[in-house]
């Protein structure tokens, strides 16, 4: 079998793991303008067709417990589980009561170098009912581009860009380099779609594995208004309003709850023709922004 795979279409959910359930759902259903409801101890967040984007469930690590990635069919999930056995990669199989929980007929999942556990699913449960998100106009950007992206950190950085680049088969966008007080610090993208980035690292230790989650919504004006209600919230912003120079997204950044960071962002741009991308080096996080 060849080394090289291409079957994981989309960043389908994240499961985080908090003691902090109550704040969680007003900062989902207040500031985030997402569905929420309980189901016993879990709390499922809902922003668009999908029953659910992230489940809050209780633990004192208030950090990412796992990432959930979704393929196309069981035929595309079995192909992608005999790929990392070959890999030489322990492959752990969902039970019934983990694929009840996450409302996906298969579930797979295996440890990223950094202890990350990456559930890989299949035929999750579409809801009916239309989801209502009137502090959003016009909901936020998912379909088949996934619910956002994430950014996590990665002690060894080589150990983990071959896990998701060769061994998961995600494909590099760019690189950012940036000097922070004389020390280069690295960041690699990576997208599965047409989104710029679903995965992006950053070589460097941290005591969680999650620095930040992102939602795009779709105009400026939204990403304002979002802002405004941060601030009547009295949420605590970790990133002032700034545009990244490798995906153009216009963007701030908030603590949430369990104090790691949601970027909520749009006007950026995608990966539109695989062949004729271009990946680069930039030197700087933010071409302005963010930072001020």
């Amino acid at each position: 079998m060849s080394s090289k795979i291409d079957v994981i279409k989309q960043l389908s959910y994240l499961v985080i793991e908090s003691d902090k359930i109550d704040e969680w759902t007003g900062f989902a259903s207040e500031f985030m303008g997402m569905e929420v409801r309980r189901e016993g101890e879990l709390l499922k967040i809902r922003m668009d067709e999908f029953s659910y984007r992230f489940i809050v469930q209780p633990g004192s690590s208030e950090d990412l417990f796992a990432l959930g990635m979704m393929v196309a069919s069981p035929d595309a999930l079995r192909q992608l589980e005999d790929h990392l056995v070959a890999q030489g990669v322990e492959v752990m199989h969902g039970t019934e009561e983990e694929k009840l929980s996450r409302q996906v007929a298969d579930l797979i999942w295996v440890r990223d170098p950094e202890g990350l556990r990456v559930e890989i699913t299949c035929c999750p449960t579409i809801e009916a009912t239309p989801v209502a998100t009137p502090l959003i106009d016009g909901g936020f950007v998912t379909g088949n581009k996934g619910f956002g992206h994430v950014a996590l950190c990665a002690a060894d950085l080589a150990a983990a860009e071959n896990f998701y680049m060769n061994v998961l088969g995600f494909k590099l966008t760019d690189y950012i380099v940036q000097d922070i007080q004389g020390i280069p610090i690295n960041f690699t993208f990576m997208h599965v779609n047409p989104r710029h980035h679903t995965v992006a690292l950053a070589g460097l230790p941290s005591p969680t594995r999650l620095n930040h989650m992102e939602v795009q919504v779709q105009s400026m004006d939204v990403i304002g208004r979002s802002m405004q209600r941060a601030k009547t919230l009295g949420i605590n912003f970790y990133m002032n309003l700034g545009r990244h120079p490798n995906d153009r997204m216009l963007s701030f950044y908030v603590n949430t709850p369990s104090n790691f960071a949601l970027e909520i962002g749009g006007c950026g741009i995608e990966v539109e023709d695989e062949a004729s991308w271009q990946v680069r080096t930039y030197n700087a996080i933010s071409e302005w922004g963010h930072l001020d």
